[in-house]
Parts: structure tokens; C-alpha cells; sequence
């Protein structure tokens, strides 16, 4: 694969991850639930490391050098945000919660865009650490994608527990 075709991706993926970062910097003021704004906080800046991974790549390839080995990159603590933010049901503002609803929903659908950009990036490179690169980035976008879902699901079926209400 050209050097350019290697931009073109970096590029785009570094402009996916500043427009997450603006997001959550813009909605942890916005998301009612304490639990929800120190989520987005910390998915700020991890979207911020990230944005300063793949630029640092950029430079590589623009400069004529080759990828990064990533074969030592791991999840670095960010499955761990949604862990360090989980709370005891019966302590939960669900309230709270269920009113950071569609900002919850919009970051999940946002997470799910990244990650199946992410995938399908890798799946097309031929450079071995560039698709290492871009299934961690997967990965990372997959297990905030997911959390996302799960503090969805938890919300909106309190709700409807809260409502007696149950759809099935």
C-alpha cells in the first residue's frame, strides 16, 4: 500500500478522534450523572492520546519511516474506565441516568462508527504494525462501544422497572 493511502488513513482517524474528544469535552458539562461525567473525562483524554498516537505515526510515514512495532500496545487502562466508574445498583441516581440517555446513545453510535472504521481500516493494509495499530484502536473503540451499550440497557430497563413497565 502507497505511503499516501497510509495518510489518507491517519488522517481521517485523526480527525474521528478529535471530533470524539471535542464531544465529550462538550457533553461532560452537559450529562447529569456524576458517574457519566467522569466517564467522559477520561474519554476525553484518552481520546486525546490517541489522536497524538496516530499523528506521531503520520509524521513517521510523511517522513519517509516505517510504522511503529505495536505488537507491545495493549489496552492501557481503557477497559478500566467503565470499571472504576461502576457503582452499587442501589446507590444509582437513575434519574440521572435515564435523562444522559440519547447523549449515551449518540457516544455509543459514534464508538460503533470508530470501531468498525477502525476494522475495516485494518483489514485492508498490508503493513503488519499499521494493522497492529489499527485493531488496537478497535479494540479500544470496541470496549468503549460496548460499555456504552451496557449503561444504556441498565438504564432503560431501571426505567421501565421504576415505571412498571416492561416490554416483553
Amino acid at each position: 500500500m502507497q505511503a499516501t493511502k497510509y495518510e489518507e488513513i491517519l488522517k481521517y482517524a485523526m480527525n474521528m478522534e478529535k471530533t470524539a474528544e471535542e464531544f465529550y469535552k462538550t457533553y461532560m458539562s452537559k450529562v447529569k450523572a456524576e458517574s457519566n461525567k467522569e466517564i467522559f473525562t477520561q474519554l476525553a483524554e484518552m481520546e486525546d492520546d490517541h489522536y497524538e498516537i496516530l499523528e506521531k505515526e503520520l509524521k513517521k510515514i510523511q517522513d519517509g519511516k516505517e510504522f511503529d512495532d505495536f505488537e507491545s500496545l495493549d489496552l492501557k487502562g481503557g477497559e478500566d474506565i467503565f470499571k472504576i466508574n461502576e457503582r452499587d445498583i442501589k446507590d444509582m441516581n437513575f434519574d440521572s441516568t435515564v435523562e444522559d440517555l440519547p447523549i449515551l446513545r449518540m457516544a455509543y453510535a459514534m464508538e460503533n462508527d470508530f470501531a468498525t472504521f477502525y476494522e475495516k481500516a485494518a483489514e485492508n493494509v498490508e503493513d503488519p504494525n499499521a494493522k497492529k495499530l489499527l485493531e488496537v484502536l478497535a479494540k479500544w473503540e470496541i470496549q468503549h462501544r460496548d460499555s456504552f451499550d451496557q449503561e444504556i440497557k441498565l438504564a432503560t430497563e431501571n426505567s421501565w422497572f421504576t415505571n412498571s413497565f416492561a416490554p416483553f
